[in-house]
């Protein structure tokens, strides 16, 4: 693939990377002064989130303008589906049909791809085909690829976050014994369950940053912007403000742990020989103060870690602690 950068627009920041093996030549995040998701902005803000990425490209001194960018999971449907051994022309029917049932948009309107993750080698009567299948909204494809063009940017493909996730972690990934990829974003929480090139299972949770952050707004009756600073800076941490700021963000992990239980076990339930073993964080909600203990003890036998692309490379020191919030970037940045 010819060389290029990756782009991850978020509704609160904008990440850029450029990779080079093990070197990263280029890094930059800067605020999305919109705090809007793409496909609500006017025609103006997107204008002006243009020309903010537009200066973040020439601070930065790239070189060259071929671009992978990343469309948010909340804006596209990605599934695993599970179908009888069939022809690849019958497969193609069988998942258009899927999709007629579960898009809520006209077939004309949806850009699909898909690919066979798991075919059984012999067939005795009930296996099944696994595959990954990605719908892409043409309004939101055609969205991406605009702003990208207003930037005098050549986007060489537009990917939703999943892969990029996977190529960013495919050095700690195993096959044989799966990992959560907790992404905890500003909107939302993505949890992928991935070995090193298998999807076994993908789910998109509404809530991230923002929902904790208006939760210890309106528990201590706070500016969201100073709500915003006692989340980084006490988190859920137990010994923290007599165990207040816990109390209020509690529920919350709760809820994510126990979709974890869920996802561990329902794998569990299918692959008798094998089980979950580790959940990898990632995303800004990562640093959570207090997050990975309380995981740790919730979760029980699963192991919690911070997820650091940038292990290993060679990035500047500025960066070097933020691998977390430049995973999606650093994934797009990668050749394939």
């Amino acid at each position: 693939m010819p060389a290029h950068f990756g782009i991850d627009i978020g509704s609160t920041s904008i990440k850029i990377i450029k990779s080079e093996g093990k070197k990263i030549s280029a890094v930059s995040v800067i605020s999305n002064a919109t705090g809007k998701n793409l496909m609500v902005m006017s025609n103006a803000e997107k204008i002006a989130l243009a020309d903010q990425i537009k200066e973040m490209v020439k601070t930065v001194n790239l070189k060259g303008k071929r671009v992978v960018a990343s469309i948010p999971e909340s804006l596209v449907f990605s599934r695993i589906m599970k179908f009888p051994v069939m022809s690849s022309p019958e497969l193609a029917t069988a998942i258009k049909w899927e999709l007629d049932q579960s898009v809520p948009f006209p077939p004309n309107e949806v850009e699909t791809s898909w690919a066979v993750l798991e075919k059984p080698n012999k067939i005795k009567g009930d296996e099944k085909i696994s595959v990954y299948v990605v719908a892409v909204p043409t309004p939101v494809s055609d969205a991406y690829v605009q702003l990208l063009e207003l930037v005098e940017l050549e986007p060489m493909r537009l990917e939703n976050e999943i892969p990029a996730l996977m190529r960013a972690f495919s050095p700690i990934l195993s096959n044989d014994s799966p990992s959560i990829i907790l992404d905890m974003g500003a909107s939302g929480t993505g949890l992928i369950l991935v070995g090193k090139e298998k999807i076994f299972g993908n789910y998109y949770l509404p809530f991230g940053g923002i929902v904790m952050t208006k939760l210890v707004a309106d528990a201590f009756s706070l500016p969201v912007g100073q709500a915003e600073s006692y989340k980084r800076t006490y988190g859920m941490a137990k010994d923290q403000l007599e165990g207040k700021m816990f109390s209020v963000l509690k529920p919350v992990i709760d809820n994510l742990s126990g979709e974890i239980k869920k996802i561990a076990i329902a794998y569990q339930n299918e692959h008798k020989e094998s089980s979950v073993n580790r959940v990898i964080l990632t995303g800004g909600g990562a640093y959570l103060n207090g997050l990975i203990p309380y995981l740790t003890e919730s979760l029980e036998r699963i192991e919690v870690v911070i997820g650091d692309p940038f292990s290993g490379l060679n990035v500047d020191q500025k960066y070097k602690s933020l691998g977390p919030i430049f995973t999606v970037s650093y994934g797009l940045s990668i050749d394939i």
